[in-house]
């Protein structure tokens, strides 16, 4: 990988941009401004890539999910509590049936809110290569005008699933993504993650016994090729019902040096979180470095 040389102050401009003011947090004493930014930055961002990953799954996760989409699609109405009064997207199959490849586009129109408090509007494509428990098969997600509250995710990337049947919900995640902050600040995000959908998914259109287990490693740059990222070090645990991440620990890295890990908790829903840098440990509270008006 390519190392970059910037400035402090540079990190500091493109990571803040979008604050009205810098709040001093308990436990942030132990970081520098860049690196606290980092850690903040990447929380919201992680949690906004979740949430978009999570609609996948729900309604493009498995074969029966895809079935029971396409029996709305004739007639067949059903309430889906993942979403604020049961009303989800507008969401069409082509070919429908059992014929591979198919389209599913899912369209929330100008805002579907979620049970969590989220709001998603545009659009989501996902091409499907084979039934969804063939081992290879592939999901190419993209999206189209997408927007996670007032944030906008532009790309996408490829899912495979690495199982060998439906007992075994292994899946392999390549992305390339654009976050456009409602200040017009942009991130550019690349992540090679491994999700593993561990309970919850018999019960399709139930989101609440849901969880989710992701290893991998992220890394983002700016427009003027700023680096840093960061690896799972325990697998990170994503639940149905929680917008944040609850347990699991990560490494960060700045210009390829590791400077701190996190720990996300105890599996509580929360956005608390203990960070640990130079053997000295601060609790921290995350998606709230940035003053945006949704937070």
């Amino acid at each position: 990988m390519k190392n970059y040389i910037v400035t402090a102050a540079t990190v500091t401009a493109l990571l803040f941009a979008s604050c009205e003011e810098k709040q001093t947090l308990s436990g942030t004493d132990l970081l520098t401004d860049n690196e606290n930014a980092i850690v903040t930055n990447d929380a919201m961002v992680d949690n906004l890539q979740e949430a978009a990953d999570y609609e996948v799954d729900y309604l493009a996760g498995s074969d029966a999910s895809i079935g029971s989409i396409e029996k709305s699609e004739s007639g067949e109405k059903g309430r889906r509590p993942r979403y604020v009064n049961g009303v989800g997207p507008a969401i069409t199959v082509n070919p429908a049936g059992y014929s591979f490849p198919k389209t599913i586009t899912i369209d929330y129109g100008d805002g579907i809110e979620l049970v969590n408090g989220r709001v998603l509007r545009g659009i989501i494509v996902i091409e499907v290569s084979a039934p969804i428990f063939t081992n290879g098969a592939t999901r190419t997600v993209t999206y189209q005008n997408f927007y996670i509250d007032s944030t906008m995710l532009a790309g996408g990337g490829v899912c495979t699933f690495t199982g060998t049947d439906s007992t075994q919900r292994i899946f392999s995640h390549n992305n390339d993504i654009t976050i456009t902050f409602a200040d017009g600040s942009v991130l550019y995000r690349h992540g090679e993650r491994t999700r593993t959908l561990a309970q919850g998914f018999e019960t399709i259109f139930d989101h609440t016994d849901d969880l989710i287990m992701i290893t991998g490693f992220v890394t983002y740059h700016t427009d003027d090729e700023t680096t840093f990222g960061k690896t799972i070090i325990e697998p990170l645990v994503k639940t149905g019902g929680c917008r944040y991440i609850v347990s699991g620990t990560v490494e960060f890295n700045y210009n390829n040096t590791v400077f701190a890990s996190l720990d996300y908790g105890d599996g509580n829903c929360d956005d608390i979180a203990t960070i640990t840098k130079n053997g000295e440990t601060r609790q921290i509270t995350l998606e709230r470095r940035r003053q945006f008006p949704w937070l």
